[in-house]
Parts: structure tokens; C-alpha cells; sequence
């Protein structure tokens, strides 16, 4: 007897491939993915490239997402060439994104990310201006490229809530009461000595400044990093604090987290809020 129904895990999502390559004969990958991209574009999604001298360097695709009565720009995948990351490429294609979404009349582009990756907390909550206040435990399940390779795929989810001007706060995190204590493993390398209770409407949190290589140098301090902040980044969600800022210097980055959101182009709760 055949079952019907939704595929809503990780893991069952990566039973739909073996099935594509035997129903349409395909060999490889590329023929999924590019049809299915064609078909995001075509049905309202957004596509974009970045080129230089007519290479390809960059791209970003979109597609519809509905949570409630909030219909919002999803932005699945950013990707740069590993030779032109660093130079500006992503910004200016979040920047075309956001400008696509507001004359489209989108209000909310909303993204996932790995909040230990520093660069990407920089990137999207510093620079970016977009906010953090839902935490999705091993979103995509186990994954094996370079950079998600040994680690649960724990996600925060950005909003960018395009009529917003916020611009984050620079702060120095030794002002603000920090939620984990960390100590040196070696050179660079740090882990997690203590983890301490909420107080006040502003704290801190320390993440890895360089978590890949972390991972691959003391993989059971990353382990600990990885469930000492799921525990400490899931109870500040839960009581109301949203990640405002992000700070790397001196080979450490820090989370800037807030009680207080008083922005008019952000609703008070999250559509993500679960």
C-alpha cells in the first residue's frame, strides 16, 4: 500500500534525489538543480548573477515564503567564488535583493545562517543591518561540505525587514554582561569555561572566531561550543532578547543581544517565533 504524504525532515529530503536520477534518467546533479532554478525564477522567485568580464563570479536566489499572512522573499543560497570572496561581491548582491524585494512589495527578506561562523554574523547582523531571534536546532540534518562538515547544522534565522534604516550599535562587549566565559586552548583557540544566566535588557555572547578551523584542529570543543550556545542563544530567544550587533576584533567576535526593538518597520513579534 502507498502512503502520501508531506516531507517535512531533513533526512527524507535527501531521498527525493535517487528517485529524480531514476525517474528522469539523470546522472548528475546539475540538471536538478538548474531546472528547478528556472522554475523558481519563472514563478515569481529571484535569480541573480554577479559577473565580471562576462564570467560569472556570484549568484543569489529567492523564493516565495509564507508564514501566517506574511508573505516574505526567502534567500536560500549566496555564493561567491572562493578567489572573489572578500571584495564586495555579496554586499552588492544583497543590495541589488533588497532592491528587488521592495519594488515587488516584499517587506521581509529572511534568510538562515550559522551563528558560530563570525564572518556571516558580521556580515549579516553588523553590516547588513538584519536581526536574529529564532534559533532552528540541526536545520538541514547532517551535511558534508567543507563548511558544515562535523557539526550540527544549527541555523539563526535573519530578518531584514526592508523598510528598516536601523543601523547596529557599535559596543564594546566588556561594558555589557557576558553569557559565556571563554579560555584559551591554544594560539588563537578558545573553548567555553562557564555559561551564566540572563540579567538586564542588553547582553553579550562569544562565538569562535574562526569556528571551521576549530572544528577541524579540537573537534570536541567545538562540540561544546556548538551545544553550550544552542542552550544559551535558544533561552534568550525564548525570553524576549533579539541579536542587534555582531563585533570581531583582536581574534574574538561577540553577539550584541537586546530586549528592546523599537524600530516601526519591525513587528514587535517574529513570524518565526515558534
Amino acid at each position: 500500500m502507498v502512503d502520501i504524504r508531506e516531507v517535512q525532515s531533513p533526512e527524507g529530503m535527501k531521498e527525493i534525489f535517487p528517485v529524480a536520477m531514476s525517474a528522469w534518467g539523470m546522472e548528475r546533479p546539475e540538471s536538478f538543480i538548474t531546472d528547478m532554478l528556472n522554475a523558481l525564477e519563472y514563478h515569481g522567485g529571484l535569480v541573480l548573477g554577479a559577473y565580471d568580464e562576462g564570467r560569472m563570479i556570484g549568484f543569489q536566489y529567492s523564493f516565495i515564503g509564507r508564514k501566517g499572512d506574511l508573505f516574505y522573499l526567502y534567500s536560500h543560497m549566496t555564493g561567491i567564488l572562493e578567489e572573489r570572496k572578500y571584495g564586495g561581491v555579496g554586499l552588492r548582491l544583497k543590495q541589488a535583493q533588497r532592491e528587488w524585494a521592495r519594488k515587488n512589495g516584499f517587506r521581509l527578506i529572511a534568510w538562515t545562517y550559522d551563528p558560530l561562523m563570525s564572518m556571516n554574523a558580521v556580515f549579516n547582523i553588523r553590516k547588513l543591518g538584519a536581526i536574529a531571534r529564532t534559533y532552528l536546532p540541526n536545520f538541514y540534518g547532517a551535511m558534508v561540505d567543507r563548511l558544515n562538515a562535523g557539526s550540527q547544522t544549527d541555523r539563526f534565522v535573519a530578518e531584514w525587514w526592508v523598510e528598516s534604516d536601523r543601523r547596529p550599535v557599535e559596543f564594546d562587549p566588556g561594558r555589557f554582561n557576558t553569557l559565556n566565559a571563554t579560555g584559551i586552548i591554544e594560539g588563537d583557540f578558545r573553548k567555553i569555561s562557564a555559561i551564566y544566566d540572563a540579567t538586564g535588557d542588553e547582553v553579550v555572547v562569544e562565538i569562535p572566531y574562526d569556528y571551521v578551523s576549530l572544528k577541524s584542529r579540537f573537534p570536541g570543543e567545538a562540540s561544546e561550543w556548538r551545544s553550550g550556545t544552542r542552550r544559551i542563544f535558544s533561552e534568550l530567544f525564548r525570553n524576549g532578547y533579539t541579536a542587534v550587533s555582531s563585533k570581531s576584533s583582536g581574534g574574538r567576535t561577540y553577539y550584541l543581544l537586546s530586549r528592546r526593538l523599537d524600530d516601526p518597520a519591525i513587528p514587535h513579534d517574529s513570524p518565526f517565533r515558534i
